[in-house]
């Protein structure tokens, strides 16, 4: 790790800087806004250069790059900061929000050249556990294996994170806890944050609010925690900072994964969003970030999905068997019914519920797709706009 020798005004910069987000800190008069393609430092006037935001915190242990995830210029920035970053620290290692942790063998194998980009996405289960158009992530992982960058699936199963907001950590069995501790006691304005956001999604019907509101609070903070702990091994584990590709909801004002890792003993925490018109500048404390990178709104910056359906289905014997069909989706407008059954889409064989998702996830919005199924024993072709 490298270290400086002396106490500069830049190094008493950096030391402060480490403890901005959350804190009492200076209070600037103007609002602090980044202009496009340069960043903004919480507490601090003025515009600064990449170069100079990496020098500031090459001492970092982890580094937070937030993101909304369909988002293609958070993913872009993220792509060029990985690059900046490893230029500076190439023992650095980074850890990804949208593989869980049992699919770092997978992740290995691709790093090692031993799968390709489907065998990639199939054996990690991307379709199933993330979801999200995989032209946003695959460039991310390319970086990583083109320099042989160490690279870590951070996440925990959907399953033990809903058995944990449900039961209560200690009630599920240290064997099916994915060897993940319990989470610090989150701080008072995450537990506001989790309620805001509850106001949108009511309890259920014969749920108690505040007991919903605290299998929410606990499942959130399963998330975090996992993807702390990961991250903190990776930073002891190689010399070089973990950077971390996450949601930028994990990390803002310190109360997701940051507060987590400070709970582990990590003391060096960066981090680092991008910015758009309208969003939280570092006017005051607490800030979302300990710096903020402008970016341009223009059409390049649009949010990308990967074509639906607007279908449910269950694998059976002979296909995929359709249990419910949303009105005036695609397939609605292509005439698709319940309990047909799919059993080709284009050139692809449908056997499982990830060989649809994987083919769509080829496609893009306006393609015309073939449709092969079983109507009352009877094949059918049916062609879908997407």
């Amino acid at each position: 790790m490298q270290t400086r020798a002396a106490k500069t005004p830049a190094h008493l910069a950096l030391l402060i800087g480490w403890l901005l987000i959350g804190q009492a800190s200076l209070v600037l008069a103007e609002p602090v806004c980044p202009e496009p393609g340069r960043w903004v430092v919480a507490g601090e006037d003025g515009q600064r250069s990449t170069s100079e935001v990496l020098e500031r915190y090459q001492d970092a242990q982890v580094i937070l790059l937030g993101e909304q995830h369909d988002r293609a210029e958070d993913h872009r920035w993220q792509l060029h900061l990985l690059a900046a970053l490893h230029g500076r620290r190439p023992d650095m290692s980074v850890g990804f929000e949208m593989l869980p942790r049992r699919s770092q063998d997978a992740l290995d194998a691709w790093l090692r050249h031993e799968l390709d980009e489907d065998d990639l996405l199939r054996q990690s289960n991307w379709f199933e556990v993330w979801g999200h158009a995989s032209s946003l992530y695959l460039p991310l992982f390319q970086f990583a294996r083109m320099h042989g960058i160490p690279a870590y699936g951070l996440n925990v199963d959907r399953d033990t994170v809903r058995r944990v907001g449900r039961d209560g950590w200690h009630e599920v069995p240290a064997a099916e806890r994915e060897h993940v501790g319990p989470a610090a006691e989150p701080p008072e304005a995450y537990v506001d944050e989790m309620r805001d956001v509850l106001a949108y999604h009511p309890a259920p019907d014969g749920v108690d609010e505040d007991d919903y509101l605290e299998q929410f609070v606990r499942s959130q903070t399963v998330w975090d925690r996992a993807m702390a702990e990961k991250l903190a091994e990776a930073a002891e584990r190689h010399d070089g900072p973990a950077v971390a590709i996450v949601g930028r909801g994990h990390t803002e004002y310190g109360r997701g994964i940051p507060h987590q890792l400070a709970d582990l003993g990590v003391e060096r925490i960066v981090v680092l969003l991008p910015h758009r018109n309208g969003e939280p500048c570092l006017d005051e404390p607490p800030y979302p970030a300990h710096a903020l990178f402008g970016v341009t709104d223009s059409p390049s910056d649009t949010r990308i999905a990967a074509p639906r359906l607007g279908i449910a289905v269950t694998a059976s014997e002979k296909g995929l068997t359709v249990t419910e069909v949303n009105r005036d989706g695609a397939a609605d407008r292509a005439g698709i019914r319940q309990d047909d059954i799919l059993i080709r889409a284009g050139d692809q064989e449908l056997r499982e519920r990830s060989d649809l998702l994987a083919l769509l996830d080829r496609q893009q919005p306006g393609n015309m797709l073939t449709l092969e199924v079983l109507r009352d024993g009877s094949p059918q072709e049916l062609l879908i706009e997407l």
